[in-house]
């Protein structure tokens, strides 16, 4: 029996398969925009013909299939989704365009704003009215609802976006609204705020509803599409989507709630992460991952994935929990270009999948870092995804010298280092706003380097950022999906309270508490898991009066003890302290939103590590690689202003405790490590990279054969 789990990023498609004795194969096939079916199905044929079997037989035998996917945040991207009108409380409607009245850079009076994502004239004001508390001050025109449907239907409008003044405290006049425009338009997508976002923020809330509004029938029309194709192709399974949070749902619940699914690829890596700090003991790492597109940054802190409430994408806010990812545009497909002053930079823009850089020789026209790369020496031209994608280092070298060396004139070799130089600034500066800007020591932390692009810039990365020691996980280059594995079934409600924390609890919150428990039981039976399966975890967002955020504080312990929220208030003076260098802990504090967060649990880690959760990489399951006497080449790198010839070591060589002093390159099918000038790298007992940063020759552990 298999086990399969599918990242589909924007440059390549990568497949992690564990089959029931706990062997692991990997598969790695560039990513196709045009049609996001055809890498999935090229990557699974791959990966049956190595078991030996057919397409359907490999499918027939798997008995759960992962899926984390880009649909969703590729087309909110590209300006893609369905055409969409906002219905609004009347007097509302211009919410979505007043935004916050402020500026990302407040003295750019030029700054282009995001465009508005729904245009006036779809965004209709309903005749209704909630005050703040949720009590109905004005009922539903039912009249103006035929007017609406009738309106929608004459403008072809495909999706709907409800988000009525104070729905997050009562939901019932956008439910009757649905209802009653679903008489007339039983087919049109609705997505109602309360059914999403339970919270104040109405700018926030709305957007969030119209971006879900827009995105949810393009992502179910892709996840219709693959379900019916892998079941004709003999999947009998169901299909779990990975979410933002780290968690799965199902293909239901995803094609209603795309917003959810914007992150599941990225969150697969920071899923993935966690593990790989369980796996190490390891409480504090960041977690780096650079792909073709993108570079992302997340941390394990006290051995647990940090979350943001709320997140920003393409300069639109989303207003749900998910994993704390920091995105630049730094792949190995991001553009190196000079801007008017003359000035090099790299990214955002990226060359994807296709044309993809220079070197691929699919079209291409503009120098990419993997094309810098290439010219550097750091990688082999002959042997890029395994030898199955030869790289074209002429078509790389004029485009560099053409676009790049002449105009700020270097060498080709000069401004290929260059964009690795600029690109390993953007990453060095991520690394920073995730850690020192947030009140973190990075020399705390360990390096995470994932993805196959990044540990060609890893113990660069951690020696600019201070940190001390390297992971590069044996699936690396699989790294995000190889997370998904890891993840469980998991969801969250919440309820927006608003109001101060005495000493004793409002008795009204143990009915609330009540409702919450029965909807996330409800869900998580409808997925499947069974009631000794479940974990929760109780949560408080709280602030000072007059603050503009809160704080989320866990609730421990039974909810009906005064002890637990005296401890509340502890823990958020404690926490604001700690945060922010003061607290005052002689004002009240202010109630917002109480969390539940219901997940399927995980396996206990000994439990865990016994089923082989520990990832292993094919070639170290091939007894004739095993065997094989590592072939030690070199190369002439390019680096740090001239050319030097350095050690190239066969990963699937390399054995456990076996350590190599750099500088060197480590070669592995689908990646390449660099090794600098004084780190020292070996492999450990579970297989992963471990490279201390900063050693000398005085201190060599390194035993050289």
């Amino acid at each position: 029996m298999f086990e399969i789990a599918v990242d589909v990023g924007g440059t390549f498609a990568d497949f992690v398969v564990r089959e029931q004795q706990g062997r692991t194969y990997t598969a790695k096939v560039p990513s196709s925009l045009d049609d996001p079916l055809q890498p999935m199905l090229r990557g699974l044929t791959e990966l049956a013909h190595r078991f030996g079997l057919s397409l359907p037989d490999f499918l027939g035998q798997t008995e759960k299939f992962i899926h984390g996917t880009t649909v969703g945040i590729n087309a909110l991207l590209q300006g893609q989704g369905v055409k969409t009108a906002l219905i609004t409380t009347e007097g509302f409607r211009d919410a979505l365009e007043l935004r916050r009245s402020r500026l990302a850079e407040q003295w750019n009076f030029h700054q282009v704003l995001p465009p508005v994502l729904v245009p006036r004239f779809l965004r209709l004001g309903l005749r209704e009215r909630m005050d703040y508390r949720g009590v109905s001050l004005k009922a539903v025109d039912s009249a103006q609802v035929k007017e609406i449907a009738a309106f929608l239907q004459r403008e072809e409008v495909e999706a709907v976006a409800v988000c009525l003044l104070f729905a997050c405290r009562n939901p019932e006049h956008e439910i009757e609204f649905k209802e009653r425009l679903q008489i007339h338009l039983p087919e049109l997508f609705i997505t109602l705020s309360s059914e999403l976002s339970f919270q104040l923020g109405e700018y926030e809330r709305t957007t969030t509803t119209v971006l879900n509004a827009r995105l949810s029938p393009v992502l179910s029309h892709y996840l219709q599409d693959l379900r019916i194709h892998l079941r004709d192709q003999g999947l009998r399974v169901p299909i779990s989507i990975a979410q933002n949070n780290g968690g799965l749902t199902d293909l239901e619940q995803a094609s209603r709630r795309a917003v959810h699914s914007l992150f599941s690829g990225p969150a697969g890596g920071v899923k993935g992460g966690w593990a790989l700090a369980r796996e190490q003991g390891l409480s504090e790492l960041v977690v780096a991952d650079m792909g073709g597109t993108s570079f992302d940054v997340s941390l394990i802190r006290q051995g647990e994935m940090e979350m943001t409430p709320q997140a920003e994408i393409a300069g639109y806010p989303v207003q749900l929990p998910m994993l704390d990812i920091h995105t630049v545009g730094a792949g190995g497909g991001s553009i190196a270009w000079l801007d008017k002053g003359g000035m090099l930079r790299v990214g955002p823009q990226s060359a994807g999948a296709k044309p993809g850089p220079i070197c691929y020789g699919l079209g291409g026209q503009e120098p990419t870092i993997t094309d810098a790369a290439l010219i550097m020496g750091l990688l082999d031209s002959s042997d890029f995804l395994g030898g199955r994608m030869p790289l074209d280092a002429q078509l790389a070298y004029q485009a560099i010298e053409t676009k790049i060396a002449r105009p700020l004139g270097l060498s080709v070799h000069e401004a290929a280092y260059a964009i690795y130089q600029v690109a390993l600034s953007l990453m060095i500066d991520a690394v920073y706003l995730m850690t020192v800007k947030k009140g973190y020591d990075p020399r705390s932390f360990a390096l995470a380097a994932v993805g196959g692009a990044l540990p060609l810039f890893a113990t660069a990365l951690a020696a600019g950022a201070g940190i001390q020691r390297v992971e590069v996980p044996e699936l690396a280059p699989v790294f995000c999906a190889q997370g998904l594995h890891h993840a469980r079934f998991q969801f969250e409600v919440l309820r927006s309270i608003v109001e101060e924390l005495g000493k004793v609890p409002n008795p009204q919150w143990y009915d609330v508490f009540v409702e919450m428990q029965h909807q996330v039981d409800q869900e998580l039976t409808r997925l499947g898991v069974k009631s000794e399966q479940r974990r929760y975890v109780w949560s408080a967002d709280l602030k000072y009066p007059d603050q503009h955020h809160e704080l989320n504080i866990t609730l421990s312990g039974n909810l009906k003890d005064l002890a637990v929220w005296q401890q509340l208030t502890k823990d958020f003076h404690h926490t604001h302290q700690k945060l922010y260098g003061y607290s005052q802990t002689e004002k009240p504090l202010e109630l917002v939103n109480f969390r539940l967060l219901a997940i399927e649990k995980e396996e206990p880690f000994s439990e865990w590590k016994a089923q082989g959760a520990m990832f292993k990489d094919p070639s170290m399951n091939d007894d004739v690689a095993k065997n094989a006497t590592p072939r030690i080449k070199q190369r002439s790198i390019y680096w740090r202003g001239s050319f030097q010839a350095m050690k190239v070591y066969p990963w699937q060589g390399l054995e456990v405790g076996g350590c190599i002093e750099g500088p060197a390159l480590i070669q592995k099918e689908y990646t390449t490590i660099l090794v600098e000038e004084h780190c020292q790298a070996k492999i450990d007992p579970v297989g992963n990279l471990s490279i201390i940063i900063g050693k000398d020759g005085r201190e060599n552990e390194c035993q050289n054969g």
